[in-house]
């Protein structure tokens, strides 16, 4: 069987689709899967070894997206499943000619789609297992832990990323991940929290590495002694650093999730989000939440100044922390 996945943008999302993608490689004998990823994406999905076609859909209409539309329809697709609820993912799937095309109910041109699954938001693993299930096929995985594998060439890049700071091989490092995507701001903490937790590590004798896309100039300023990266690497670098670090404090993000994804212990901040739906999966995590009244809501705006995230307390967090140090 030929199976195209239409994914979704955001790394954390993609991570949530692994394990439908390792259930459909164990249910089904010699599937071959493609995956359609956005370009910042390609890179993790090509290390986890589970899509044995990586192709990539740009922004835009352009003329990549022309070319992506004639390859799916001359690739003699199967069956088309579309992680995402967009217009642009339900269209490609129609495109691909796959007799068969599975997607969630509000998707955008849902008519495009020969079947539609039960959706709860947020986006989840959960939701995507449903999507293997409407295929016929057994769950056989449901967290992505062991699902990324980093190539040499990533850890190769994040060693020289931390050495060419002064970071020493042998130095132990915990990663701090305060940023969130423009849309979920919500997630946030606060500067001052980071910044008690950073201090706190570097009395400790830990190098704190702070890391993302939008630069933490709020936490550095309060803790001269870390190592802003964020903004500074590529995902490949981001994989070599977090599979070198012994653990991370983030807020729920894909950053987060990749970090347990690798098998590292992390430090999870939930307000809003649920992290009983997109908390980290496997063992060793610790969930510190402020327990507002009104958490979690699932919203990306807030009346109550985001009470759920400010109020988290730094104490309960360094606590946490210890604890997975030792």
């Amino acid at each position: 069987m030929r199976i195209v996945c239409l994914h979704l943008n955001q790394i954390g999302d993609l991570l949530f689709s692994l394990p439908a993608l390792k259930c459909l490689r164990t249910g089904l004998p010699d599937v071959f899967v493609a995956g359609v990823v956005r370009p910042g994406a390609r890179e993790l999905l090509e290390c986890t070894s589970l899509a044995d076609q990586v192709l990539v859909r740009s922004g835009g209409l352009n003329l990549r997206k022309l070319a992506l539309a004639r390859q799916l329809a001359s690739s003699r697709f199967d069956l088309a499943i579309s992680f995402s609820q967009s217009a642009e993912c339900a269209l490609l799937a129609y495109l691909s000619r796959a007799p068969r095309r599975i997607g969630f109910v509000n998707t955008s041109l849902a008519g495009l789609l020969t079947e539609l699954v039960q959706f709860r938001h947020p986006p989840s693993t959960r939701n995507n297992l449903h999507l293997v299930q409407a295929v016929g096929c057994a769950i056989t995985k449901t967290d992505y832990v062991g699902l990324v594998t980093p190539s040499p060439a990533m850890l190769e890049s994040g060693e020289r990323v931390l050495a060419r700071h002064g970071v020493r091989p042998d130095e132990e490092i915990v990663v701090l991940s305060p940023g969130t995507s423009g849309r979920r701001r919500l997630k946030e903490w606060t500067d001052s929290g980071f910044a008690r937790v950073a201090n706190h590590l570097a009395a400790r004798g830990v190098r704190v590495v702070v890391v993302g896309t939008v630069p933490a100039a709020g936490v550095a300023q309060d803790c001269p002694e870390i190592l802003d990266l964020s903004g500074k690497t590529s995902l490949g670098d981001l994989v070599g650093i977090l599979a070198r670090c012994r653990t991370l404090v983030g807020v729920d993000s894909g950053i987060l999730h990749l970090c347990a994804a690798l098998g590292k212990p992390v430090v999870g901040l939930y307000g809003p989000s649920d992290p009983a739906v997109t908390g980290p999966q496997g063992d060793g995590h610790v969930v510190v939440s402020s327990n507002a009244d009104c958490s979690p809501c699932g919203q990306f705006e807030c009346r109550f100044n985001r009470k759920c995230m400010t109020n988290i307390d730094p104490a309960h967090v360094i606590a946490a922390l210890d604890d997975i140090l030792g």
